[in-house]
């Protein structure tokens, strides 16, 4: 019977110092910057630097968070599983024009301009990793560039630059992130 009350109450603080709990980060008007479930070991004012210090790089964001800017606009809605992130991400200019979707279970991703027009899209890996082909526009709709990116974020292959109006000005080569070659398109 011991046995069995030892192990419960072991199970209980287990649980207990790794609770996840609803944080919310204010501004010092008092709105809201950011709200979510956070996982882990949550310090103490009574723990050492080099314990508040463990215990801080042991929490992780779970679940839902959202994001405002300091006038109470929405900025973010983000998600996250055991602090990877995961699902449809939407991140919002001041003005409630959208900056950016990411998608990481496709790994699909859209930028934005300011004025609701399309600035770039690809494909982007956990950590905001840019991987695979990706384009650029200008605000007009053109296209500004396109090339590829390796699983470590870095231009790989031909990468293709036009102007404004259209048309292609540069063709630059990249071997793992590194300018191996650049030809200039004269009209």
């Amino acid at each position: 019977m011991k046995k069995i009350i030892f192990s419960l109450a072991a199970v209980v603080a287990f649980f207990t110092a790794d609770a996840q709990k609803l944080v919310t980060q204010k501004y010092p008007n008092g709105n809201k910057m950011a709200e979510g479930m956070m996982f882990g070991e949550e310090s103490t004012t009574s723990d050492s630097k080099d314990v508040a210090a463990r215990k801080s790089t042991s929490q992780f964001k779970d679940g839902k968070w959202l994001t405002w800017y300091e006038n109470g606009n929405a900025r973010s809605e983000e998600y996250y599983s055991n602090g990877t992130m995961i699902g449809n991400w939407k991140m919002l200019f001041e003005n409630g024009q959208t900056e950016f979707e990411i998608n990481f279970t496709t790994g699909k991703a859209v930028y934005f301009f300011k004025n609701g027009a399309k600035h770039s899209e690809g494909s982007i890996k956990n950590g905001m990793v840019t991987v695979g082909n990706w384009t650029g526009y200008y605000e007009n709709g053109n296209k500004n560039y396109e090339g590829s990116y390796n699983e470590q974020g870095q231009k790989n292959g031909t990468w293709k630059w036009y102007d404004d109006k259209g048309n292609l000005t540069t063709e630059q080569t990249y071997t793992n992130g590194t300018l191996t070659n650049t030809k200039t398109i004269t009209k």
